[in-house]
């Protein structure tokens, strides 16, 4: 699924609207969202860093996931910066989110096959010893007989 964000910066009114829409047939979106925030709750928030530009504009209504979130608070701080904007359209598909993600689940894939073969390694350990173990229970009792 592909989705849009639209964020407008009205200096005269002092906000800052985020429009969140989703593509429901090709070419074609629909809102999902729409929030207006004050421009110095945005900016004091730019000031503390990229989580609490995250914490702002997530709630009950609006809570993007980390990509999508991390992608709006790069384009929010791009219309702060040195070259400021007042209009911004951020447009990504879901494949982007899963595509940013699979290095890291390949790195973790490895690591998990690391700690596999370690844990396999021991449970052969523990398996001889208790073989070991249960050979010289089952040999004392057939040695009297």
């Amino acid at each position: 699924m592909e989705q849009k964000y639209i964020i407008d910066k009205d200096l005269d009114a002092g906000t800052l609207t985020l429009k969140e829409m989703a593509e429901t047939d090709v070419g074609k979106y629909s809102v999902l969202h729409n929030a207006c925030f004050e421009l110095e709750a945005i900016e004091a928030a730019l000031s503390a860093g990229n989580e609490a530009l995250i914490a702002l504009f997530r709630n009950n209504n609006f809570f993007p996931p980390e990509f999508p979130a991390g992608v709006l608070a790069e384009g929010l701080r791009s219309m702060f910066g040195d070259d400021p904007k007042n209009s911004l359209k951020i447009i990504f598909s879901d494949n982007d989110s899963l595509a940013s993600h699979r290095e890291e689940a390949q790195e973790a894939l490895a690591t998990d096959e690391k700690e596999q073969v370690e844990i396999d390694k021991l449970l052969d350990d523990d398996d001889t010893e208790a073989d070991d173990a249960g050979d010289s229970k089952t040999a004392a009792p057939d040695a009297k007989a």
